[in-house]
């Protein structure tokens, strides 16, 4: 247990209080200044306020910053700039309060730097979070050259072939860059591992076995791509979406072949199996597992801002796929009828669902079982029980299920089995005995089932235990 990195990590709360209170406070003293109107003793307490957030987030800002992974050039321009604002916001609280009459110029100036130092605390603070392109990723050229960013680099042609395909800029770099390089960048590299350009992957992380040297067993990227999702040193971490399988294969060809960074694949030191993966990460063949759902030519605006007003975080799958992935752990609270009317609207759309902690009830599940397209569905820490799950089995295209620490037991045996596209199934922390599990592999030997152990012994003497016990049903 680490106390001072329990309480730093509420910087990242504690912040968005001093950028609310000082803006409001410097435009309040703005407008009054340059309209010459009357301002009230309450604009003191404003400042007073806005201060004493900005210190609490310096304080927590700064025990945050000695858990590492920041770089510290990076750290240093930001703690500046965040302790510029504190102090500022303590000499206008004393100033203003203090001070009778005056300059209308002083107090415009002395606000209006109030705003600088603020706007470049949150642009240095978003670089460390985001990295430094974030903010001018989507700009326009002449936007970027203001910025100090190179302009964009006009697009590589399309890939016809695997010969075309540059190894690292057409199948490394854009797995990096869409998974990994806002937490493994120049600014914040975390575990010292910076994926944002050749020179530092190549260097590796704190970990000197980062790549394992061409051996997937000791590589420790490898290890933690391929944990558990619900493992806590899982990557990519902070509920990040994982990487896709092939990707992962991706990698993992990459790494056996000792990171290469330079030139193009050469097709004949490729295996059929490896050449499959390569053609199917650079899109020139159809993946194994293709989006398996009709795809919708848009989705209505008002379905996604009825969700959003229920207390959904929502978002689209993905560019071209218009479905939506819809997310209520964060509220931590009972999902109320009105929000699962807001799913039903929905239903159409939505291809993920994650209801974590939503204390769900079973009346409700039944609903939940209307959603004809649901693919992903997490339950886990919910009051989930045999009779709720029962409503489950309508979704015939379900293929992810999480029910980690729900009050399931054996006798849901069934209904999982009926759950006909069903692929990977949580069940740690619940009633669900080995027994059971045993039984539902020998029939499904292909759902992988994950939190009790996954080694079921004898697949053939148990699936001629199930047989038999249904024979034995079937002549009673």
């Amino acid at each position: 247990m680490d106390l001072i990195q329990f309480f730093g990590r509420f910087h990242v709360l504690v912040l968005h209080l001093p950028i609310g209170i000082l803006l409001l406070a410097a435009l309040l003293e703005i407008h009054c200044a340059f309209f010459n109107k009357e301002r009230t003793k309450l604009f003191n307490l404003v400042w007073f306020w806005g201060a004493f957030s900005a210190i609490s987030a310096c304080i927590l800002g700064y025990m945050l910053s000695t858990g590492g992974g920041y770089s510290e050039v990076a750290v240093f321009i930001h703690m500046a700039f965040g302790i510029s604002v504190a102090s500022i916001a303590v000499i206008c609280t004393l100033f203003f309060t203090y001070k009778k009459t005056a300059n209308k110029f002083l107090i415009i100036g002395l606000a209006s730097l109030q705003l600088f130092l603020l706007f470049s605390t949150g642009h240095y603070g978003a670089n460390m979070t985001h990295g430094e392109t974030y903010l001018v990723e989507h700009a326009p050229n002449f936007v970027r050259t203001l910025a100090g960013f190179e302009p964009y680099q006009t697009p590589r042609p399309p890939i016809t072939k695997i010969e075309d395909a540059d190894i690292y800029l057409d199948l490394v770099k854009p797995i990096f860059k869409g998974n990994c390089v806002s937490c493994h960048n120049d600014a914040k590299a975390k575990g010292k591992l910076n994926l944002a350009n050749i020179e530092d992957i190549i260097k590796g992380g704190k970990t000197a076995s980062t790549w394992g040297d061409g051996k997937l067993n000791n590589s420790e990227l490898y290890r933690r791509i391929t944990l558990d999702e619900h493992h806590k040193e899982f990557m990519p971490a902070e509920g990040k979406t994982a990487l896709s399988e092939n990707q992962v294969k991706t990698l993992a060809w990459w790494i056996k072949s000792g990171l290469p960074v330079s030139g193009n694949i050469t097709t004949s030191t490729l295996n059929t199996a490896d050449k499959k993966i390569i053609a199917q990460q650079l899109g020139l063949v159809a993946a194994d597992n293709t989006w398996p759902l009709p795809k919708h030519p848009s989705i209505p605006e008002e379905i996604i801002v009825d969700l959003q007003q229920q207390g959904f975080l929502v978002k689209t799958i993905a560019k071209d796929v218009n479905y939506l992935d819809v997310d209520y752990s964060s509220n931590l609270q009972a999902i109320p009828d009105q929000a699962i009317a807001a799913l039903l609207e929905a239903k159409k759309y939505i291809a993920y669902l994650n209801l974590v902690n939503s204390q769900i009830t079973t009346e409700q599940l039944s609903s939940i079982g209307q959603l004809e397209n649901l693919l992903r569905l997490r339950l886990n820490k919910t009051p989930i029980d045999d009779a709720g799950l029962a409503a489950l089995q309508t979704l015939t295209n379900l293929q992810y299920l999480n029910l980690y620490s729900t009050k399931i037991t054996d006798a849901s045996s069934s209904v999982l089995l009926n759950i006909s596209q069903l692929k990977q199934l949580y069940v740690g922390q619940t009633a669900l005995t080995q027994g059971a599990i045993t039984e539902i592999s020998a029939i499904k030997p292909d759902l992988k089932i994950f939190g009790l152990s996954n080694k079921i012994p004898d697949f053939q003497a148990a699936t001629e235990k199930v047989l038999k016990n249904q024979a034995k049903k079937a002549t009673l």
